[in-house]
C-alpha cells in the first residue's frame, strides 16, 4: 500500500510539472508576410515567472512541408540567445529575405522559442522546459483563390433553439485561406435589416474546412451569404429563411 501511495504522489507531481512547465508566453502565434520585398517582424516574449529564464530562438520545418515550399532558410532571427528577467517582456525580431527568383505561391516555416533548463553545477536536476512554435506564412505574388469552392452550406438546429450556419469549403488552390463570411439579413423587399460576420480557422492547401456561426434566426425573410478572404469575394448566395 505504501508503495502505491508513493507512486501516486510521484504521478501527481509529474502531472503538475507536465501541465505547468511553460514559464513564458509569446504573441502572436502566426505571421503572414509578403515575399515580394524584405520584411521585418517582432515577437513579444513574456516571462511569467519570478526567476530569470534563458531562451534559444531558431527556425525549423513542419513535418509534411516540401523543401520547395520551406522559407525557414530565408528567416534571420535576432537575438538567437537571450536571458529574460523575472516578470518581464522582450521583443525578438526576425527578418525574411527570400531570393528574387522564387516562383509565386505560398511558403511556410517555423520559429521556435525554447526555454533552456537551469544547470546547477554538482547537482542532478530534472527540469522540463517549454518550447513555443510560431508559424510564418510567406506569400509571393498575387493570391489567386479561383480553386476554392463551397461544397456544402446548411443550417443546424442546436439544443438551445439556436440555428447555426455551417459552410464547408474545399481548398484546391496554392494558398491557405483565412475565410470570413458576411451575413446580411434581408426583409421581403430585399432591404438589409442587420449584418453579422463569421470567421473561420485557416484552411490549408488541399484541405477541406468548415466555418460555423450562430444566426439571428428571427431576423428577416432571407440571408445573403458572402465569403471573403483578403478582400476577395469568393462566393455569394441568397438563402430563404422562411
Amino acid at each position: 500500500m505504501k508503495r502505491n501511495l508513493n507512486c501516486l504522489v510521484i504521478f501527481i507531481m509529474l502531472s503538475f510539472t507536465v501541465f505547468g512547465f511553460f514559464r513564458t508566453s509569446v504573441a502572436p502565434g502566426v505571421f503572414d508576410v509578403s515575399l515580394d520585398r524584405p520584411v521585418t517582424e517582432e515577437i513579444i516574449v513574456v516571462n511569467n515567472s519570478n526567476e530569470p529564464i534563458r531562451l534559444k530562438v531558431y527556425t525549423g520545418k513542419e513535418e509534411g512541408v516540401e523543401e520547395r515550399e520551406y522559407l525557414g532558410e530565408w528567416i534571420r532571427v535576432f537575438p538567437r540567445m537571450l536571458t529574460l528577467d523575472a516578470n518581464s517582456e522582450r521583443r525578438v525580431k526576425f527578418s525574411v529575405r527570400p531570393p528574387k527568383d522564387i516562383t509565386n505561391g505560398e511558403y511556410k516555416g517555423l520559429i521556435f522559442i525554447e526555454e533552456l533548463p537551469d544547470v546547477v553545477e554538482g547537482k542532478t536536476t530534472l527540469t522540463l522546459a517549454g518550447r513555443h512554435g510560431l508559424t510564418v506564412y510567406g506569400i509571393k505574388g498575387k493570391i489567386d483563390y479561383k480553386e476554392i469552392s463551397v461544397s456544402n452550406i446548411k443550417f443546424e438546429n442546436k439544443n438551445n433553439n439556436k440555428v447555426e450556419l455551417v459552410i464547408t469549403l474545399a481548398n484546391k488552390s496554392r494558398y491557405s485561406i483565412k475565410p470570413e463570411v458576411l451575413v446580411k439579413y434581408l426583409d421581403k423587399k430585399g432591404k438589409i435589416i442587420e449584418e453579422s460576420k463569421m470567421r473561420g480557422s485557416r484552411i490549408l492547401k488541399d484541405k477541406i474546412g468548415t466555418i460555423k456561426g450562430e444566426l439571428i434566426a428571427t431576423k428577416g425573410e432571407s440571408i445573403e451569404v458572402t465569403l471573403i478572404s483578403k478582400g476577395q469575394q469568393l462566393y455569394k448566395q441568397n438563402i430563404k429563411l422562411k
